[in-house]
């Protein structure tokens, strides 16, 4: 079972969006494994937008992770993540080119093992007809 809201807010240039999103999901088996699993998760997020220039906008967010794995404890963690990106819009030799880049950090703390950190960066280029 999923549930969600999100709700956009125009704060002048900015618009924020503070979102959550619950999962409950009681699985008898999978494709992969054959023993049933229960786990819900919790998401709590919030997402900032601005428009820098006429085609470039910045895009900045925060989510907060809530796992619990009701059959294996040891499955169950919080998790943090910041990411930013940069949208460009724009035309090119007919083409509508659509470009993103930014930076995703997160921090995920198991209940029974070390906390872990990872990074990723990310360029994407998506070109198509009008």
């Amino acid at each position: 079972m999923i549930n969600k809201a999100s709700y956009r807010y125009a704060l002048g240039r900015l618009s924020l969006e503070p979102r959550w999103k619950s999962e409950f999901r009681k699985q008898s088996r999978s494709l992969f494994a054959l023993e049933h699993s229960t786990s819900l998760y919790e998401l709590f997020s919030a997402v900032v937008e601005t428009r820098l220039l006429r085609a470039t906008q910045l895009q900045a967010g925060i989510e907060y992770l809530i796992f619990n794995d009701f059959d294996v404890d040891a499955n169950d963690f919080n998790s943090i993540t910041g990411a930013f990106q940069f949208t460009n819009q724009s035309q090119y030799l007919g083409y509508s080119l659509h470009a993103l880049a930014g930076l995703r950090i997160e921090r995920q703390d198991f209940k029974e093992r070390e906390a872990r950190y990872t990074s990723q960066t990310f360029i994407t280029i998506y070109a198509g007809l009008e």
